[in-house]
């Protein structure tokens, strides 16, 4: 891939193809450039639970062309909350999201996160919309990464250059210490049990105990223990077919390294099961571990819960970082992906494919030669998301801080 004259569409290399890789890559391909994408993965068996769309990720996404129909998405009408002890006939406090159309111009979707990868891939590469189809190099593992020049290493000994790089591959980036120093990841102390239950388990059992989802089947629900350490949360995608359940709960932290450091594990999920699920939350009410045991002995996983401090900086050169690379953070306020998205149409904004030194913004003038112009949009790029993503990540890690965790209506003023 060879660089780009001043003034004409970029060259873009984006490094994963995940949900925010692949909205950056869009949102890049809309403005105008050419994108290609190196993803290490094959594709081969897609997995995952749910995420949530807030307004701020609803909108961008809907910008971009995704349609919530299409990916059979759950419009999130209230929030139910519960504690621990509620036992059938106990009435939850409800708050009520209907109106956050009218307040934020967009609407709150519950997604699954396979069907939301899928959209994003087929507009990404579709021979038809906006812009030159962004092409999709999958099985190709970049293992290097010169900021300067923007050159990637690839796994098969080759490289290739851009104009721009941006590092969008996740939690367990293998890129950042090319870009920047960081503190290495910590437990917090806290896992998540997660998986996805078909709603046909939950109405075939016609327990009287289930019927606190059955009636939720537009809600999002959080079961709450007195310390706020471990809580379930429930809700629907894939137009009400499935349940997607997490479980929060405190877990030991054992592993330690021949010199009696800790060490500490890339963030993944590990193969659990329903067994499992149930010991973490034996004394929650009946009604709980009933829905418990609907989880599929295939599918429940576990994944420990690290926490990443705040990086000095996220550019370096002509590369940027993007999503979970540059700012990783709990799910508590379903804010991870939205924030990468905020990255993605940023970014597509500030690197127009008319970039020029003619620019009217004041970052550029005939003296600065490409890299530099890039460079100062990436600082620019920097200057307004690091903050704003910083404070959500701040507030999302709260509880793995000790910290009682916010609730979705405290999260609105912000998103």
């Amino acid at each position: 891939m060879n660089s780009s004259p001043i003034g004409t569409p970029l060259n873009v290399i984006i490094v994963g193809a995940g949900l925010v890789g692949l909205a950056t890559a869009l949102a890049l391909r809309r403005a105008g450039h050419h994108v290609e994408i190196y993803e290490k993965s094959s594709f081969s068996r897609e997995v995952g639970a749910a995420v949530t769309c807030g307004p701020n990720a609803t909108k961008i996404l809907e910008g971009l062309g995704c349609d919530f129909g299409r990916m059979r998405g759950v419009e999130h009408t209230q929030t139910r909350y519960f504690t621990k002890d509620q036992g059938d006939g106990d009435l939850s406090f409800v708050s009520r999201g209907s109106d956050l159309f009218q307040k934020f111009g967009a609407r709150f979707y519950l997604v699954h996160r396979v069907d939301l990868h899928t959209e994003l891939k087929d507009l990404t590469t579709s021979p038809t919309g906006l812009g030159e189809p962004c092409i999709l190099h999958l099985g190709s593992a970049v293992l290097s990464l010169d900021c300067e020049s923007g050159t990637i290493g690839l796994g098969d000994g080759s490289f290739v250059s851009a104009d721009v790089v941006i590092v969008a591959d996740g939690i367990n980036s293998s890129l950042r210490k090319f870009m920047t120093p960081h503190t290495p990841p910590y437990p917090s102390g806290l896992a998540a049990f997660r998986t996805t239950i078909p709603f046909s388990l939950v109405n075939a059992e016609n327990e009287s105990g289930l019927e606190w989802v059955r009636e939720s089947k537009r809600a999002l629900c959080l079961i709450n223990d007195d310390g706020g350490r471990r809580n379930l949360t429930v809700y629907p995608c894939r137009g009400g077919e499935v349940l997607n359940v997490a479980g929060l709960h405190p877990i030991a932290f054992s592993g330690t390294g021949e010199d009696g450091e800790e060490k500490v594990a890339s963030f993944g999920g590990k193969v659990s099961s329903p067994g499992q699920f149930l010991e973490g939350f034996k004394d929650f009410s009946a009604r709980y571990k009933e829905l418990i045991r609907l989880s599929p002995a295939e599918n429940v996983t576990l994944w420990p819960l690290l926490l990443f401090e705040e990086l000095p900086t996220w550019i370096s050169g002509r590369t940027c970082l993007v999503g979970d690379a540059a700012h990783a953070m709990f799910p508590m306020l379903g804010q991870g992906a939205a924030q990468g998205f905020e990255d993605a149409i940023t970014l597509a904004t500030l690197l127009p494919s008319t970039l020029s030194e003619h620019s009217t913004s004041s970052l550029s003038d005939a003296n600065k030669d490409q890299s530099d112009a890039i460079n100062a949009r990436l600082r620019l790029f920097e200057s307004l998301r690091k903050s704003r993503a910083t404070e959500i990540q701040t507030l999302s890690n709260r509880i793995g801080r000790g910290l009682p965790v916010l609730q979705f209506g405290e999260l609105f003023p912000i998103i």
